[in-house]
C-alpha cells in the first residue's frame, strides 16, 4: 500500500515534466502565503490501538511560508515552498478517568514542503495537487503521531493578476503523513480543510522591464 502511495505522490510531477513546450514564458514567481481553517485527525486503519485516545475532535490549523514556482508548459507551474503550521487537536482519554466529559487539547507545530502542481484552466482558474513533506518540532504531540512525512494536497482555485503582483485564492484540503517517516503508535493523519491565500512577484516580468530601460 504505500509504495502505491509514493507512486501516486510523483506521478504526477514527473509526468507533467513530459508534457512541457517548447515555447512559452517562464513566469517565474516568488512570494508569500497563508492558509487557515478546520482539521480532523482520522484513521487509515482498523487495527486495535492500546492506549488508543478517543473520540477526536477538530480546532484548528494555519500555516505560512514562501512560494517559488515558475512554469513547466503553457498550462503547468510547479510550486516549491517552505512553510511553519500549527495545529490544535482535541480528545477524550479513553476509557474515561472521569465520569464527566472531558475534552484535553494539545498543540503542536511542524515545518512543511508542499511541492504542487497547477493545472491551468481558463478565465485564470485552476486545479493543484501535489505532496506536503512534513517535520516534526520539539513540541511534538504526546496522544498524537507526530505527522512527519509525506502527505497529499488538493486544491482548486483562482489568480488575480496585476503587472508585477499575482493574488491567488483557493480553498484546499490536505491529508498529513500518509506515508510517515517514524512508526506509527495511534495510525492517526491529520486532515485538513482551509483556504489559501497567496501573493507572489513576477521577477520574469521585472527583468525584462529592466532590460528595457537598459536599452532605452
Amino acid at each position: 500500500m504505500k509504495k502505491v502511495i509514493l507512486s501516486l505522490l510523483f506521478v504526477l510531477p514527473c509526468a507533467t515534466v513530459f508534457t512541457q513546450d517548447k515555447d512559452f514564458d517562464k513566469n517565474i514567481n516568488i512570494g508569500v502565503y497563508t492558509n487557515a481553517g478546520w482539521n480532523m485527525p482520522v484513521r487509515l486503519t482498523t487495527k486495535y490501538i492500546t492506549e488508543e485516545t478517543s473520540p477526536w475532535y477538530g480546532y484548528g490549523s494555519w500555516s505560512a511560508g514562501v512560494r517559488f514556482s515558475g512554469m513547466l508548459s503553457a498550462n503547468y507551474r510547479i510550486e516549491i515552498a517552505a512553510c511553519y503550521s500549527g495545529h490544535k487537536v482535541g480528545f477524550e482519554l479513553s476509557p474515561p478517568i472521569y465520569d464527566e466529559k472531558k475534552i484535553y487539547t494539545e498543540n503542536f507545530a511542524t515545518i512543511g514542503i508542499p511541492v504542487t502542481i497547477k493545472r491551468y484552466l481558463q478565465n485564470k482558474f485552476f486545479f493543484s495537487a501535489g505532496t506536503i513533506i512534513d517535520f516534526a518540532l520539539e513540541n511534538k504531540p504526546v496522544w498524537l503521531d507526530t505527522q512527519s512525512g509525506l502527505g497529499l494536497t488538493i486544491g482548486a482555485g483562482r489568480e488575480f493578476h496585476t503587472r508585477w503582483i499575482t493574488i491567488d485564492l483557493a480553498p484546499e484540503l490536505q491529508l498529513h503523513s500518509v506515508v510517515p517517516f517514524n512508526e506509527d503508535i495511534y495510525h492517526q493523519r491529520l486532515f485538513f480543510a482551509g483556504l489559501s491565500i497567496g501573493f507572489s512577484y513576477n521577477l520574469t516580468y521585472a527583468a525584462d522591464s529592466q532590460d528595457k530601460d537598459n536599452v532605452k
